[in-house]
């Protein structure tokens, strides 16, 4: 399944660079989440490719949803854009995901950077691996003297969304700024680019407070095969894809220590106001 992955990707790459030097139309669905044509034909395609290498084994995309099956336990899961603002704004990090999973776990985990001509990829057990154009094939493997704590740590978020800055569309406002200001270093990093960068050992943890199955899918066995650790922000380190959100560290210490911070009490003054009723 990892080949066919691969395949997928590398099938795609060059029309998802010419649609990114070329982007400007886009549209919004019903959740005010961004939507590209490009979106739509990059999935289309993945899945025509799909059938034909895997017939018969269901396909769960972010754009046209579920087909092969009533409920999703085992097959393949899709994100044509993952960063569908940074493809329009031009903002280099946006991603393709594609994972393979089986009863609910990820097995298989691409993630592809076109405009940067880079592809991070995994398979259970058999490690995680950094493909860039022009430079040697290079196994990625997470530091055994990584940080355990925030103080030492090197911390990234996609964004401000469901936190203590801005609720947004989120329903828990996690605790940022205590996070910011602990650790050694903190800043903002696109999606799904700060997990592989995490995997890479360049960065020690990253956070998305909200996410969907092909958000995080990929990403999972990617940073497992490389040695760090995940789980969502109320600490479940189980079905992690259907969880909503994601964190992923280079040590368990480390994650268990941002989980801890993330849901820690926010200070009266900084707290979200309460809508006031009419």
């Amino acid at each position: 399944m990892l080949n066919i992955a691969l395949e997928a990707v590398n099938t795609i790459r060059k029309k998802t660079q010419e649609a990114f030097y070329g982007a400007g139309q886009f549209d919004y669905k019903f959740d005010r989440s961004v939507v590209t044509q490009t979106d739509l034909m990059l999935e289309a395609e993945i899945r025509e490719l799909f059938e034909k290498r895997s017939p018969g084994v269901p396909v769960w995309g972010e754009e046209f949803g579920l087909n092969g099956a009533e409920e999703f336990e085992s097959g393949w899961i899709i994100d044509p854009i993952d960063g569908t603002r940074a493809f329009l704004y031009g903002i280099p990090l946006f991603s393709t995901l594609i994972a393979f999973v089986e009863q609910g776990e990820p097995v298989v985990g691409v993630m592809s950077f076109p405009a940067i001509s880079t592809v991070v990829y995994a398979a259970k057990g058999k490690g995680c691996w950094m493909s860039v154009e022009g430079k040697p094939l290079r196994q990625l493997k997470i530091a055994e003297n990584s940080p355990e704590m925030v103080k030492q740590a090197v911390i990234t978020a996609s964004g401000i969304h469901s936190t203590s800055y801005n609720l947004a569309d989120g329903t828990v406002a996690y605790n940022l700024d205590s996070l910011v200001k602990s650790a050694r270093d903190f800043t903002f990093v696109n999606d799904a680019y700060q997990h592989a960068m995490v995997a890479a050992g360049r960065l020690h943890c990253a956070i998305d407070t909200l996410m969907k199955p092909w958000d995080s899918a990929a990403i999972l066995p990617c940073i497992k095969e490389a040695g760090g650790d995940f789980c969502t922000l109320n600490g479940s380190r189980e079905k992690v894809i259907f969880g909503g959100s994601l964190v992923s560290a280079c040590t368990p210490k480390l994650l268990d220590n941002v989980v801890q911070i993330m849901n820690s009490s926010i200070p009266i003054q900084l707290q979200i106001p309460a809508c006031k009723s009419m």
